[in-house]
């Protein structure tokens, strides 16, 4: 019997969305193949991305900005600490 893969969090995508798009933008093709969505998934995580000031779109590229930056630092720094407990 093989175990089935778990459900992801809705933060760990986020975060996927984020990373992916942090450095020069990617357009949506790029982030629905590297964080595994499907494509009417990817309008409802960057539209609410997009309205919570975490990214934004540029000449078809979506970036992650300074607040979504933020995000992902703060993830990480979490992550980080309940790794120890």
């Amino acid at each position: 019997m093989t175990a089935r893969p778990r459900r992801r969090a809705r933060h760990d995508i986020i975060m996927e969305i984020l990373k992916t798009a942090k450095a020069s933008g990617k357009k949506k093709t790029q982030i629905m193949y590297k964080a595994r969505l499907s494509y009417s998934q990817l309008e409802e995580y960057l539209g609410a991305l997009k309205k919570a000031g975490f990214m934004n779109e540029e000449a078809d590229l979506w970036k992650t900005t300074e607040k979504g930056l933020h995000v992902i630092e703060a993830c990480d720094i979490c992550l980080r600490l309940t790794r120890d407990v």
